[in-house]
């Protein structure tokens, strides 16, 4: 009988062992909101260099950053996007908004003149070299906003998650587009 009580107990215990300590769990909760993606199909900004070797005019004009942007949760009713830029010498300013979207899924672009609308430039002062970092918010029907730190850091730090709250883009003259646009060496993801 004694055999039998040591025997049931230590089944008992490696039953009990078994079964998941949920505290150990190390997945933060997952809260349910608006989550905007950004599949990035143009890259970089065509600009003019020095040289002759340029892009026309009009391709300048012509040249945006953007690509599908789309609601995979479903619950977002407006998206704010805001751009900064920082120089060749690593200046930069404040965030400044560019345009609002209420409808998705959409192509977003957002054009040089956009951008130097936003941040009350021309488009000359615009060059070569200049990187602009976007800043996006989401708002579901009720007002709950979400950003870039809603987001888990898996999100985050994910580029294939294609989160659509923090991107970046650089303008690039014709020499640099082909590299910039087509190979992996640009990631429009990495943020500092």
């Amino acid at each position: 009988m004694k055999r039998f009580i040591v025997i049931f107990s230590i089944l008992s215990l490696g039953l009990l062992s078994c079964e998941k300590d949920q505290s150990l769990d190390p997945r933060p909760v997952q809260v349910g909101g608006p989550y905007m993606r950004l599949d990035i199909t143009s890259k970089v900004l065509k600009t003019k260099g020095p040289g002759t070797n340029n892009f026309t005019d009009q391709e300048v004009q012509d040249s945006y950053f953007g690509g599908l942007l789309t609601d995979p949760s479903g619950k977002v009713v407006q998206y704010k996007l805001y751009v900064k830029r920082r120089d060749s010498y690593g200046v930069g300013g404040e965030f400044k908004f560019v345009k609002e979207i209420t409808s998705f899924p959409t192509e977003l672009k957002v054009t040089q003149q956009e951008i130097a609308d936003a941040l009350g430039l021309s488009v000359s002062d615009l060059v070569f070299g200049d990187e602009y970092y976007f800043y996006a918010e989401a708002f579901d029907s009720v007002g709950k906003r979400s950003d870039y730190y809603s987001l888990s850091t898996t999100v985050q730090t994910a580029p294939g998650m294609k989160q659509a709250f923090r991107f970046r883009t650089t303008s690039v003259t014709k020499s640099f587009f082909d590299v910039a646009e087509n190979y992996v060496s640009y990631d429009n993801y990495v943020n500092p």
